[in-house]
């Protein structure tokens, strides 16, 4: 029965992502079909070069490449999907080679995959509210980056206002435990980093230009996260690991020993002991100059005192047995906590 309830709620966790992923590659795709109209490139004749290297192997994609890629995932993602939608207007493979050869009307294109993302959005809605909302919230963080690379640097300010990137990023908090380790945390934390309170309004022409790479830049780790590209963890480097289980175990140690000094001291000023040690070593603030040389050579008070401090290391000795699994959840927890921190330092691009 158990398993049957942890197999339902990974299927459900499923399709809310996969409508997440849905909902972006809605954007990213006529997004990449803009740009490649833009860009006026137009498929070479392959006659083949033996000197040169595989395109793929150096990462030199053109906008043909992109723009296949994210169709072909967006078709792929529509049927992974377990609820019926509606066939994509954009063709895959040799269908989109044709549809690019003959030209492309962007605005016939953006009226028919905006007509076609309603329908997706009112049937997967139907069949479950939170499906519908995840492409939803997909498709408005695809927009923060490629809506604006189409107002450009001089205009794209509008989608960095603070209550919007509030709104997205307190929706994905709802929808968290269907999205992969520390992904929600990632969205909310550069979400609100890339908040603009009028800091592009006054940057220069290049300023601009460079905020909106780094906004591309945040992009690409937003889609990586989200589908799997790669995980939270996996822009650890190995030093911020170590530093993570030095800082963590630091941390512990001292507040373990804080602890245990605080016992001790607790311990010690309430016996009689405590106080005769006290009153000999330290002297009060009424005897000091009372005190002479031969009472700190009395080796009573040395045994005393080594008395003491070895029932210091019984008792911190005795509290790391009892409490140990205490240390270990403080240890953990700082642990995670650092490991969280240094994550946002590495996914931010801004």
């Amino acid at each position: 029965m158990a398993d049957q309830v942890d197999g339902s709620k990974s299927s459900s966790t499923n399709q809310v992502l996969l409508a997440v992923r849905l909902g972006w590659l809605t954007v990213e795709t006529f997004g990449r079909l803009r740009r490649y109209a833009r860009s006026g490139y137009h498929l070479p004749e392959l006659q083949g070069d033996a000197s040169q290297r595989f395109d793929f192997s150096d990462r030199s994609l053109s906008e043909y490449d992109e723009l296949f890629f994210a169709v072909d995932q967006l078709h792929r993602t529509a049927a992974r999907l377990k609820t019926e939608l509606p066939p994509c207007p954009l063709p895959a493979q040799t269908g989109l080679a044709q549809l690019l050869a003959g030209g492309i009307d962007l605005n016939r294109c953006q009226g028919e995959l905006d007509e076609w993302s309603r329908q997706v959005w009112t049937t997967l809605s139907t069949e479950d509210e939170l499906t519908g909302r995840g492409f939803t919230y997909g498709g408005s963080l695809a927009d923060t980056y490629w809506h604006a690379d189409v107002l450009g640097p001089d205009r794209f300010a509008d989608l960095l206002r603070p209550p919007r990137l509030e709104y997205l990023a307190a929706r994905f908090d709802s929808i968290a435990n269907h999205l992969p380790e520390h992904v929600a945390l990632v969205l909310h934390h550069t979400l609100y980093k890339f908040r603009d309170e009028g800091r592009l309004e006054k940057l220069d022409a290049d300023g601009k230009k460079h905020a909106l790479q780094r906004l591309e830049s945040q992009a690409k780790v937003w889609h990586d996260l989200l589908f799997g590209s790669r995980s939270a963890d996996s822009y650890l480097l190995a030093t911020d690991r170590r530093w993570i289980s030095l800082g963590a175990l630091g941390v512990t140690l001292a507040l373990a020993l804080a602890v245990v000094f605080g016992v001790w001291l607790t311990a010690l000023t309430m016996s009689s002991v405590g106080q005769a040690v006290t009153a000999g070593m330290a002297g009060l603030p009424t005897e000091i100059g009372q005190a002479s040389f031969s009472e700190w050579l009395d080796w009573q008070k040395w045994s005393t005192l080594l008395a003491t401090l070895s029932s210091m290391v019984v008792l911190f000795t005795g509290l790391v047995t009892n409490v140990s699994g205490w240390i270990i959840a403080i240890y953990q927890r700082l642990k995670n906590w650092l490991k969280l921190l240094f994550i946002y330092h590495r996914t931010s691009r801004i």
